[in-house]
């Protein structure tokens, strides 16, 4: 812009000039043929002062749209290449998670990084199995999850196989291994690991079971348990960025929220909208805005009937838990969470049918059992150590608690 205005004001100013010399010499001389050819010189200098910056005028536009639409077509570009490094290159029956809300995920400036993953029709059948697949992390933290997850899985085996029945085997011996299989209940399941290539790096997944599987419009909360949520092995630096993260809700609740998503419907539209918050939504709460945060992903609003069928069945399932930690001596529990997932459908139209992912009304309606489309279940086992002294884990049900009274007192208003 810069030199199209320098060239224009050049021009201008020679005209200027020439007009000056045209009036010295009108005035100095009475020649009839001179002052023709001056009057000449005035339209001469009228063309240059007016005339001439037009097409030097529509050059420098159009230079300047070429100019505008070349950076246009390149930022385009560089969006592509943005949105190209942000997609993973994952193997073929498998993308990203659409319902991660919290936990590490994928980024674009670190191919290493890696997020959780789904299966989307891997099956001989083309159907999805309804597992998610969770990069395993830091070596010793991966190692020590794995141990948990087939530490349950061993204990359920067997206390199966001696008595029939794990929901009898709790009552049938008091002991490590029916304390173990107990807790399965309350565990999304288990099915091995499994190695994959993502972005030309292999990496080491557990199998686990999509707590979201079969639901048309998941609602997801991560809620991270405990005032402490560093482990024992943690460095001094650990220990000082843990006690600062969500200060204010980890110190009086003993709860923490990395995230969540909710639907919700629009008043007076009545149109569905998915609305999500992250990390720094949860760092931003005190104790009644974590209230607030859990009425909004309950939607707790008369409009919906279910929403007290819903939140006793998450109270149910969270005293159930909250059982097994008031009777195990076995394992202390640091940065661990609970998922907390429901089917919106479920709620705004609690008659609706689904199969796998597509609507078929039924002749005859038949309402899903609770424990169907309302699941909580424990999540994250990568800072599990044994409990010193035979001590119960009450950093864990201190947390547990105060996510079971907010819930109770939703139900009570």
């Amino acid at each position: 812009m810069t030199n199209g205005h320098q060239l224009i004001n050049y021009i201008r100013a020679v005209a200027a000039i020439a007009f000056r010399c045209r009036a010295v010499r009108c005035y100095s001389s009475n020649n009839s043929h001179f002052y023709q050819a001056v009057a000449l010189q005035h339209w001469l200098c009228v063309f240059a002062l007016f005339l001439l910056p037009l097409p030097v005028c529509c050059l420098y536009f159009e230079c300047e749209s070429k100019t505008d639409s070349m950076a246009k077509k390149e930022q385009e570009e560089s969006m592509v290449a943005v949105v190209a490094a942000v997609t993973p290159a994952v193997p073929l029956g498998y993308r990203q998670l659409g319902t991660q809300v919290a936990g590490h995920t994928f980024e674009a400036s670190n191919a290493a990084a890696v997020g959780l993953l789904q299966d989307v029709g891997g099956s001989e059948e083309g159907r999805s199995e309804g597992r998610v697949f969770k990069p395993l992390g830091k070596p010793e933290c991966g190692l020590r999850e794995i141990q948990f997850y087939e530490s349950l899985a061993a204990a359920k085996s067997t206390i199966a196989a001696a008595v029939g029945d794990v929901g009898k085997a709790e009552n049938a011996a008091d002991n490590d291994l029916a304390l173990l299989a107990a807790l399965a209940e309350h565990v999304p399941r288990y099915y091995g690991q499994r190695k994959l290539v993502v972005n030309q790096r292999e990496h080491t997944f557990l199998q686990l079971e999509d707590l979201t599987h079969g639901m048309a419009k998941p609602c997801v909360m991560d809620v991270k348990i405990g005032k402490r949520t560093w482990d024992p092995l943690s460095s001094p630096h650990k220990r000082a960025i843990e006690q600062q993260k969500y200060v204010m809700c980890k110190q009086n609740l003993g709860l923490c929220l990395p995230g969540f998503q909710v639907y919700q419907q629009e008043q007076p539209s009545g149109k569905t909208i998915l609305i999500r918050h992250g990390r720094d939504y949860g760092k931003s709460l005190n104790v009644e805005g974590f209230h607030q945060a859990l009425a909004l992903f309950f939607n707790v609003q008369p409009s919906y009937a279910n929403v007290r069928q819903l939140l006793r069945e998450v109270l149910r399932q969270l005293r159930g838990i909250h059982s097994w930690f008031k009777r195990q001596r076995l394992l202390h529990f640091y940065a661990s969470s609970l998922l907390i997932c429901y089917d919106f459908d479920r709620l705004s139209n609690p008659s609706s049918q689904q199969n796998g992912y597509h609507h078929e009304p039924p002749a005859t309606p038949a309402i899903k059992p609770p424990d169907q489309w309302i699941r909580v279940r424990c999540i994250d086992f990568a800072h599990i150590f044994p409990a010193a002294d035979a001590q119960p884990d009450e950093n864990y049900m201190f947390g547990l608690q105060s996510l079971i009274d907010i819930v109770e007192s939703m139900l009570q208003r």
